[in-house]
């Protein structure tokens, strides 16, 4: 489920709520509705949070995802050394190995 993210969007929910309810009969529209605007306002403040966390954890696991393919590409060049056939192939697949520890971003 994704969260309305503009506030014409949560409008349109509330439209629809408000509707439904009418629907459901008159008596009961009026009685709720003074408390209701600052439901939506609370509403609306919760979602602004939540998308804002939802951006800082996208960030971070995009982050983590680069952070694993390092260390894959770390392995890699780290099996390259292992079968390689002679010295100097080792040698370079061992230093590829710690440039790729080494690299930033």
């Amino acid at each position: 489920m994704s969260f309305p993210k503009k506030r014409e969007d949560v409008e349109k929910v509330v439209e629809e709520v408000e509707s439904r309810h009418e629907h459901e009969g008159h008596h009961h529209h009026h009685h709720h509705h003074e408390g209701f605007e600052e439901i939506v306002a609370n509403l609306q403040l919760l979602v602004e949070s939540l998308n804002a966390r939802l951006s800082s954890l996208e960030s971070r696991v995009s982050s983590q995802g680069l952070e694993v393919a390092r260390l894959y590409k770390v392995l890699s060049h780290l099996v390259e050394a292992l079968m390689a056939s002679s010295e100097e192939e080792k040698r370079e697949a061992l230093i590829k190995a710690l440039k790729t520890l080494e690299a930033r971003g």
